[in-house]
């Protein structure tokens, strides 16, 4: 049922785009600067998570209205005001959660507010981005309950083999080449599209990795139970962690920016 209503709700922010996607992910910054900080901070999460907050949702009006260089200045700079504010709380053990919560948290966001408003393509690209990463989580299930065989990180995620690994690739690569095809108006050979998609599934999986590594390293099974069924947040869009950034950055050095 959480899945049925959030779904939509998501595709058609990504649809309309513009304000309606920023305030899409606006307000899911604001849920994951929460769970972030309840999980990592010893003291004064509500205080630290309401600071995070304000750096991400500055930086995607930054990103919104102005340009990417300002938006990662702006994370950096509330990184380093976080991390400032820790040493003066006296929270020393918190220094490297504070430091990397608006990155964690506000590149992902900010990427995909910059690939949906790419003029023409920006829709196609986006969409395409989450449909390679659901094609690898699914063909990543599907191939490590059929096949098994060993694990990659045991201790981290324990349920994840190499066998899912592949087939998440293979499913990504297949996705990507045929929302390409169908939706992006754009002259990439068909090996690339092919190397991209699995490239995708595999930063994809290294994003599942980092969450799970995270939860794991403060004892907690979900970042938060704000979604019935589905976890936090940050449990449903960690597959975006490492993607939508690479994309854009491969975006900025194909275009010669």
């Amino acid at each position: 049922m959480s899945a049925c209503i959030l779904a939509p709700l998501a595709i058609t922010a990504l649809y309309f785009g513009g304000i309606y996607f920023a305030v899409f992910l606006g307000l899911a910054s604001i849920a994951m600067s929460f769970e972030w900080c309840r999980a990592s901070l010893s003291a004064r999460q509500v205080f630290f998570a309401f600071t995070t907050t304000v750096t991400v949702i500055t930086a995607l009006w930054f990103s919104y209205y102005s340009s990417l260089s300002q938006t990662v200045t702006v994370l950096i700079c509330g990184a380093a005001v976080m991390t400032l504010m820790g040493s003066l709380l006296k929270q020393g053990k918190d220094f490297l959660w504070l430091f990397l919560g608006p990155f964690c948290i506000g590149l992902p966001v900010v990427s995909l507010l910059v690939i949906r408003n790419i003029p023409d393509d920006g829709f196609a690209l986006a969409i395409t981005l989450f449909f390679v990463i659901w094609a690898t989580d699914i063909g990543a299930y599907f191939a490590g309950k059929t096949i098994g065989g060993p694990k990659i990180a045991p201790s981290i995620s324990p349920n994840k083999t190499w066998a899912g690994l592949i087939g998440g690739m293979i499913a990504a690569m297949i996705t990507a080449y045929g929302m390409v095809y169908f939706l992006i108006n754009a002259d990439i050979a068909p090996f690339g599209i092919l190397i991209l998609g699995g490239v995708s599934a595999i930063l994809a999986q290294a994003g599942d990795f980092s969450e799970s590594a995270w939860k794991r390293k403060f004892g907690i099974k979900d970042a938060s139970n704000l979604i019935p069924g589905h976890g936090g947040v940050l449990d449903r869009l960690d597959g975006i962690l490492f993607v939508a950034p690479g994309l854009v950055v491969l975006l900025l050095l194909t275009s010669g920016n």
